[in-house]
């Protein structure tokens, strides 16, 4: 009997070892890829909130790093091919949680987070047959272009991922000449933000994730499939059909291209596993998941349960992992408890209501209004005391000193918000509760964060004393829904086709290059220093649109003077009107475009047009074309 409780102990603390983490630390004192790094108290402070708000919600993190150990392989391969420092493994995870298809407010795209332009200056293919920003292989190819692109100007690394977000000449302008080269740095409080976010990343995954940490109940394969379509790959795979386009949502199209190698990714069809593939538009799905020892999770759908069966559910996260103590907390002078100024009830002044206790009496014991023991203990207007209960004396707390309650039998939001020292609106607030909504046995509250949007209401098995069971039966434990988000999805095609025409998106036509009523056909010099992307942005049109109209690849670059036939709007050269004042600025140190725009009344898109300027940059002594509106 002792051995089998022993088995079940440490096969307990074994599927808890992820689960159950401990609070993680930020050092002083850290290296990423090759500098070594201090980080100051502010600096750790901030750190430690984002890890808070990656680690808070146990179930949400072991989706992260279940999905992260799917595609980390192919992340680590490819960075150790292009020589980047592997630490950079754990940007996709801030980026797009690993999410083929993720979209951010921006438009950026796909594991990596590429917009349109910027993904093919890098040599990725973003067309309507393939969107090379959703294939974790030449995604993660493209990215490694751009670090090694920054770091030849930076020759720092850190610098080099701040300039992932700000791009080069954003990241110039910010930070110290003196740190370019530098294998040291200070952390601190005035260093971007999206560094500090890396950081807090880094430790929170880099003991979960990577460098072998992968998932043993379920692996991506990957199959050649230049030339074939995807019905021939889920032939040759075994795979199922609609799985596969799940998987690869980086083909536009059910043919892949011939042009050069694509890598089709299938599950292993051998093994039972629960697809942890996501899209932009997932919700976490109403079921439930245990957890294995590898910190892989299995999902169990209860949707054919017969009524027959056992309500049990087993929790998607341990409530009680992290929680440390028992509540309420009373500290003082508990002999006395019935008088003021002898105990603490979690931290906060309380006192004992005595027997045949009321509003006015405990007022005058203790010298606080009526009104503001109301207030203090959440109790209505016709609302009063009960002996024996505890009362506070100041406010009581925005959120609990722990992550979790389980509801018990016979408790009420009340006596829970009096338990953990925790306004009851916060309380209903942190898990989205409706005044009428009815409080259920075994619901896990949330009460130092609010609960999100996509984790359903979660529910734990509780022992029902014998007297309330049959009335605990009638009691329904279903998770409430959540209402689904709509996703704008491309255009798909109704009609089924042959294999080699089917297509998932319709292709958009590119524009002819000719003269319309409403456009002109114009001829473009290229400019020192000028990219596809700059000319794409300062005339409006699509870098498709160029190549096609020019018969180029963006591989081939630009050359200083090369001419570029461009389509563009008639009314973008229209003559300006004679009331204009023309007027000279010359640019004077500190000052910027937005700040040249304010100080004429003009806009900031007015002046790079006047001026021919593909960004913001400006340069000591620049003269600028102002037309000043009299």
């Amino acid at each position: 009997m002792r051995k089998t409780f022993t088995a079940l102990l440490i096969l307990l603390l074994a599927s808890l070892r992820l689960l159950a983490q401990a609070p993680i630390t930020v050092p002083n004192e850290m290296e990423f890829a090759g500098v070594k790094l201090k980080i100051t108290a502010d600096a750790r402070k901030e750190i430690e909130e984002t890890l808070d708000l990656l680690t808070r919600s146990q179930y949400h993190f072991q989706i992260l790093v279940d999905r992260s150990r799917l595609y980390m392989p192919y992340v680590e391969q490819v960075l150790k091919q292009e020589g980047i420092p592997e630490d950079f493994k754990y940007l996709p995870i801030q980026e797009s949680q690993f999410i083929s298809d993720a979209v951010s407010t921006s438009n950026a795209v796909g594991f990596w987070q590429f917009k349109k332009a910027s993904a093919q200056e890098l040599g990725l293919r973003v067309d309507n047959v393939v969107d090379e920003r959703k294939h974790i292989i030449t995604a993660t190819i493209g990215a490694t272009k751009y670090f090694k692109r920054s770091n030849f100007v930076f020759d720092n690394w850190v610098l080099s991922l701040q300039s992932y977000l700000q791009g080069l000449t954003g990241t110039q302008r910010s930070v110290d000449d003196k740190l370019y080269g530098a294998k040291s740095m200070t952390i601190n409080g005035k260093t971007h933000w999206y560094v500090k976010k890396f950081l807090a990343h880094y430790l929170a995954f880099q003991d979960y994730v990577g460098s072998g940490k992968y998932r043993d109940d379920f692996s991506l394969h990957n199959y050649e499939g230049r030339g074939k379509t995807l019905r021939q790959v889920s032939s040759a795979t075994n795979t199922n059909y609609e799985e596969l386009k799940n998987y690869n949502k980086w083909l536009n199209q059910s043919k892949i291209p011939d042009d050069k190698s694509y890598m089709v990714f299938y599950p292993d069809p051998k093994r039972n596993h629960s697809p942890v593939v996501a899209s932009s538009g997932d919700k976490p799905k109403s079921s439930g998941t245990s957890t294995s020892s590898s910190g892989s999770s299995k999902t169990t759908s209860s949707s054919n349960t017969s009524s027959g069966q056992s309500n049990e559910r087993s929790m998607r996260f341990r409530p009680i992992a992290g929680n440390v103590g028992a509540f309420p907390r009373i500290k003082g002078n508990t002999n006395m408890a019935y008088e003021p100024g002898q105990i603490e009830l979690n931290g906060i002044p309380a006192i004992r209501a005595k027997q045949n206790e009321s509003l006015q009496t405990l007022s005058r014991r203790t010298g606080v209004k009526i009104k503001r023991l109301r207030k203090f203990n959440d109790i209505g207007e016709r609302g009063n005391v009960r002996a024996d209960k505890y009362y506070y004396l100041k406010n009581k707390k925005n959120k609990g000193k722990v992550h979790y309650h389980i509801v018990q039998p016979g408790e009420t939001l009340w006596s829970i918000s009096q338990d953990y020292g925790i306004k009851q609106k916060k309380l209903m607030h942190k898990n989205r509760m409706r005044d009428s909504e009815q409080l259920k046995v075994g619901r896990v509250l949330w009460l130092r964060f609010i609960r999100p949007k996509d984790i359903p209401v979660e529910y734990s098995n509780v022992l029902q004393p014998q007297t309330t069971q049959a009335a605990s039966q009638q009691v329904s434990i279903e998770p409430e829904k959540t209402i689904e988000q709509r996703v704008e999805r491309p255009r798909t095609v109704e009609v089924p086709l042959k294999d080699d025409n089917e297509v998932f998106i319709e292709p958009t036509p590119l524009r002819r290059l000719e003269n319309t009523a409403t456009d002109t056909v114009i001829t473009h010099k290229v400019k020192y220093q000028e990219t596809f992307f700059a000319v794409s942005k300062e005339y409006g049109v699509e870098i498709d649109e160029i190549l096609e109209w020019n018969n180029l690849q963006v591989t081939n670059g630009l050359q200083i003077g090369q001419e570029l036939k461009l389509m563009v709007p008639k009314t973008r050269f229209k003559k300006a009107e004679p009331k204009n004042e023309v007027i000279t600025h010359e640019v004077q140190k500190g000052e910027t475009m937005w700040a040249i725009s304010r100080k004429y009344g003009v806009e900031v898109e007015d002046l790079k047009m006047w001026n021919n300027k593909a960004d913001n940059t400006l340069s000591l002594g620049e003269k600028l074309i102002i037309r000043k509106p009299n």
